[in-house]
């Protein structure tokens, strides 16, 4: 799992967004983005394009952890449909593997605002991941 975690706390666009993944086990995995002005929508909103990036990196980071040694998982596509408003301190995915596939996987990702220590559901991220081979030294 230490490869995995490494691999997406590496990616640009997660150190970018401040994006943090909280836990990481087989088949699932918990991710955390603050709020920040800089990406939000007035009046103080996540935008749904913010919602879909943490529910990503959740369904995504989970179907990673099935994928054979050797291989990492990338996204071929998402859905993001929004359950709530997503106004508070932090967005919290939460993801699982639906299809773990030798070529293709599918996650899914339920997204929560937590707004004065309470989760509030807003979204929810359904996910396609193509597994790849990863070349060494890369």
């Amino acid at each position: 799992m230490r490869d995995v975690l490494d691999l997406i706390n590496a990616l640009p666009f997660v150190r970018n967004h401040a994006v943090s993944v909280l836990e990481l086990g087989e088949g699932m995995s918990v991710v955390s983005m603050p709020f920040d002005p800089l990406w939000s929508t007035p009046p103080d909103l996540f935008p749904t394009a913010m919602v879909g990036l943490v529910g990503d990196v959740a369904a995504i980071s989970a179907c990673f952890t099935k994928a054979p040694s050797g291989h990492a998982c990338a996204t071929l596509d998402f859905t993001v449909k929004n359950t709530g408003l997503a106004r508070g301190e932090a967005l919290r995915a939460e993801g699982r593997v639906l299809m773990a596939g030798k070529t293709v996987s599918v996650g899914a990702a339920d997204v929560y605002v937590v707004r004065g220590g309470e989760r509030h559901p807003c979204g929810t991220v359904l996910a396609t991941a193509r597994v790849y081979a990863v070349e060494k030294g890369r």
